[in-house]
């Protein structure tokens, strides 16, 4: 937990960090990002949640969907309009949320599939950057062994943006489920280049 909360502070200072729990089912890894969300709450931090789905069914970007709401849904028109800034049609293709508050809003442009997947990842990471310099915020993604691949290419994107970012991610999978074929696996290998990449492992302690 200390090197967490210096992970934290770190990211309060302007150094964005990226911090991986790991570990079997049912050994603390939501715990320990919960107790880490209260204390950089106290501290003045804005914490947003987004839990993967195991089962088939849910819409691509999930986690990111429902982190991204919990900032939406109590937020007036007004005050949203100022934080989403001109992000705020890209983002509401994955967040209707978004169209149902700012109803004016444009149709974002008819692009190729991977200009419009760019166009996303840069609209999410400028409004998360940008909310972040008023209020450090403390992004959670949880259960990361079943996010969908879209999520996890937006997760790297979001990597190698977060140097000069008051932005910590906080990321926690089950690596007993993790082969190396494991869309996980690559996504991890790719953020393990970044140098504000933080992985910890948690273990049971033997007996004794």
């Amino acid at each position: 937990m200390g090197e967490l909360r210096a992970a934290l502070k770190e990211s309060f200072a302007g150094h964005g960090r990226i911090v991986m729990l790991m570990g079997e089912p049912g050994i603390g890894k939501t715990r320990t990002a919960e107790e880490l969300a209260s204390h950089a709450e106290t501290q003045g931090a804005q914490v947003l949640w987004g839990r993967c789905y195991e089962e088939d069914g849910a819409p691509s970007y999930w986690p990111w969907v429902q982190a991204i709401r919990s900032y939406v849904e109590p937020r007036n028109s007004d005050q949203l309009q100022v934080d989403l800034g001109p992000n705020a049609a890209d983002i509401a293709e994955i967040v209707p949320e978004i169209r149902r508050k700012l109803t004016d809003l444009e149709t974002p442009p008819d692009l190729p599939p991977e200009q419009a997947r760019f166009r996303l990842f840069e609209s999410i990471t400028s409004f998360l950057k940008t909310l972040a310099r008023s209020k450090p915020i403390m992004l959670v993604l949880d259960d990361l062994h079943w996010a969908d691949e879209p999520s996890l290419l937006l997760l790297q994107f979001l990597a190698q943006q977060l140097a000069d970012s008051h932005i910590l991610v906080v990321g926690c999978y089950r690596d007993v489920e993790l082969s190396r074929q494991h869309p996980l696996s690559e996504t991890l290998a790719r953020i393990s280049r970044e140098a504000d990449y933080q992985r910890h492992a948690l273990r049971r302690m033997g007996p004794g």
